[in-house]
């Protein structure tokens, strides 16, 4: 069977060599015995062996995948059908996520000839896949009330897009985690993220920052927001707080894709991707003066809203075990749950700070607390303070009720 193989390689199919070098995915030609006969050209980057130093080796000393230890593919039936995904060492010592497939390759009698091993490289798909999961609620980004799915659906679609984003939302919702979601899993990931509050500062400090400064002694370049964000994405925060002036730059750089430095007589091309935030409506700030017109429209070409934790249903209980969960490693807690009592007072509160205002309750909570269970005497002071204050005229008969027996589950 050898020699018909060595005949299939050399003699009978002379070009099957070129044939399979041809091929964009990596494949190993073996023997009934699954012993390397030729690796393709594929094959040889992904492991990093040549097709001649490994003729002869049984391919599991060749692709190294964790397959081989639980069980030849070859064997096994499933693999014929779609594959094994699993991992394979390179001679490198790099681990990298495959998928291999063999294929039995008969002759016209129906005789077995060879075995063909396909092997995907799966490390782009992964990485897209780590991007979208980031980007989607695996992250600091997370939610399971309708609103919120409907926006993390969006996520991955909007993120392919160079489109300048609008995100609005109160205070404490998440715009600059959405901002960042969205950068997270675009095509511009591995390229920085640059995060911006245009906050009052004096108007040559804010060109600088923004936009950059020569140097007057060197004439070097000290680049600002926009050059250090160059490839990849540029947040802007609040931008309701940017002075009219630097509103009508970034029109231009919208327009034209490109911003003056200061002390500079030529424009830099800049190629980043805009996103920017407000806390306040943005059609009531074109109305009010504080938002250009032609800006507003040239930066709502997509447009997110967060809404408020009180209006996210079912998001108020899971954040706040999520949170309570992260604090509780974070701390090297064995926490495991909050009383009742705790609960309620937490769920009935109105949280004007939003999602981060849920976060820095359950952070004060899993820090003080030295049990499993986080209580009212856990919670901020304040919480249980608005809490006793909500309506006591309409609570005469809880006052009247006997203070609960310590260690007993009321607080």
């Amino acid at each position: 069977m050898l020699k018909r193989i060595e005949d299939l390689v050399r003699g009978e199919c002379p070009d099957l060599p070129s044939l399979l070098d041809g091929l964009p995915m990596g494949v190993a030609l073996l023997d009934g015995d699954g012993r390397v006969l030729m690796l393709n050209k594929a094959l040889e980057a992904l492991t990093g062996y040549s097709r001649e130093e490994v003729r002869g080796l049984p391919c599991r000393h060749v692709l190294r995948s964790r397959a081989c230890i639980q069980g030849c593919p070859h064997g096994r039936e499933e693999a014929a059908d779609k594959g094994i995904e699993t991992d394979c060492i390179n001679r490198h010592h790099r681990k990298i996520p495959v998928r291999i497939t063999p294929v039995r390759v008969r002759d016209g009698e129906n005789r077995p000839v060879c075995i063909l091993d396909i092997v995907e490289d799966l490390t782009a798909l992964r990485e897209i896949e780590s991007r979208l999961s980031q980007a989607t609620g695996q992250g600091q980004f997370i939610g399971r009330s309708q609103a919120m799915q409907k926006i993390l659906n969006l996520v991955p679609v909007i993120a392919q897009h160079d489109s300048p984003v609008l995100i609005t939302g109160d205070t404490g919702t998440g715009k600059d985690l959405l901002a960042e979601s969205v950068h997270k899993a675009s095509p511009r990931s591995r390229e920085p993220f640059i995060r911006f509050s245009c906050g009052p500062m004096p108007s040559e400090l804010l060109d600088a920052e923004l936009f950059g400064r020569i140097q007057a002694d060197d004439g070097e370049l000290r680049p600002g927001r926009f050059q250090q964000a160059h490839g990849g994405t540029l947040y802007l925060s609040e931008i309701s707080d940017l002075p009219l002036p630097h509103q009508s730059r970034l029109v231009q750089f919208l327009d034209e894709g490109t911003v003056l430095p200061v002390g500079a007589t030529k424009p830099m091309r800049i190629n980043a991707r805009l996103m920017v935030s407000t806390a306040e409506s943005p059609e009531r700030l074109v109305q009010e003066g504080r938002l250009r017109e032609d800006l507003f429209h040239r930066i709502s070409t997509i447009r997110l809203h967060l809404p408020r934790l009180k209006d996210r249903g079912e998001d108020l209980g899971f954040l706040l075990h999520h949170f309570m969960s992260q604090y509780a490693a974070r701390f090297k807690k064995q926490i495991t749950g909050i009383s009742p009592r705790a609960l309620r007072i937490v769920s009935e509160h109105d949280f004007p700070g939003n999602v981060r205002e849920l976060r820095n309750i359950m952070e004060f909570a899993a820090m003080v607390c030295s049990g499993d269970t986080i209580r009212t005497g856990h919670l901020p002071g304040h919480l249980v303070v608005d809490s006793a204050g909500a309506g006591p005229a309409s609570r005469p008969a809880e006052k009247a009720r006997k203070a609960p027996r310590k260690g007993a589950e009321g607080n």
